[in-house]
């Protein structure tokens, strides 16, 4: 596949489109970088973090092996809808990098190998990686360890989180899986501060309801990040844009802390 049609087919920004046009890398240069993202993606990584204009590097590669995938996905039987709503999460990130740092490119490199190497599928409103667990806990009763097969579920940004959208998304994956797979969300949208200020009619506070928690984590602050589109150090500099802001920062300002949440599937819903 050509890297125009590729880039039209995720529908990437026009002026980003434009300054990959601008790129110029030699075909044995992408070979081998291409080989050592297989071989050993850290090495990849601070290779290409070296380089003066990494951000948009980033994306160039990472559009360029989205174009070595198509391939592999068909011999999948996977629909192209599907390849392109998954690799759309290229142009999303793009946005945010933009938006971040000023520049078109990719900011968040280490999360795209899923996507190029055909372990995360975007389904629908939500997104489903085939992974392994990085945390003990129990399943309808059986304990799962860390290392065991897990199918994970991301909620991609950009789109409302309607309750149906989801109940199609988790059908389709059961289609592919099957409903005996454990189902983890690993996410701020289940951490258990947020009971604290979602209204009842909240499209969160329904999302949350497919989902048993069985843990809080505190590693990140990934909330403040979906929320504020930004990290802060002052709190007081947050935005009071939205009444999700609002309340948010509130409890921040009280030194409340906001966690991600590792939930499992709800085996109970009547999915089909």
């Amino acid at each position: 596949m050509r890297l125009d049609r590729f880039c039209e087919g995720i529908r990437l920004m026009p002026e980003a489109v434009k300054e990959l046009e601008s790129i110029e890398v030699e075909e044995e240069e992408y070979k081998k970088n291409k080989r050592l993202f297989q071989e050993d993606k850290d090495a990849f990584y601070a290779a290409i973090l070296k380089e003066k204009k990494f951000r948009l590097l980033f994306l160039y590669y990472f559009c360029r092996m989205g174009c070595d995938a198509w391939e592999e996905y068909i011999k999948k039987g996977i629909s192209e809808k599907v390849y392109w709503d998954t690799f759309y999460d290229l142009t999303l990130w793009c946005g945010n990098c933009r938006q971040e740092y000023g520049e078109y490119g990719i900011a968040q490199y280490d999360w795209f190998y899923r996507a190029i190497e055909g372990k995360l599928l975007r389904l629908g409103r939500l997104e489903f990686e085939q992974g392994c667990s990085e945390w003990e806990f129990v399943c309808r009763g059986r304990k799962v360890s860390p290392g065991e097969p897990v199918i994970y579920v991301h909620v991609p940004q950009g789109e409302r989180l309607e309750w149906k959208e989801c109940l199609e998304s988790f059908a389709r994956a059961f289609r592919l899986w099957g409903k005996d797979r454990c189902y983890l969300c690993h996410s701020w949208l289940l951490g258990e501060e947020l009971e604290d200020i979602l209204p009842e009619e909240s499209n969160i506070r329904k999302f949350r309801e497919f989902f048993t928690v069985v843990r809080i984590d505190y590693e990140e602050r990934e909330a403040e990040w979906r929320v504020f589109r930004t990290v802060n150090r002052s709190i007081k500099a947050y935005p009071e844009e939205t009444a999700l802001q609002k309340r948010m920062k509130k409890l921040l300002l009280e030194g409340k802390c906001f966690g991600n949440g590792l939930g499992v599937w709800k085996n109970g819903r009547n999915v089909r």
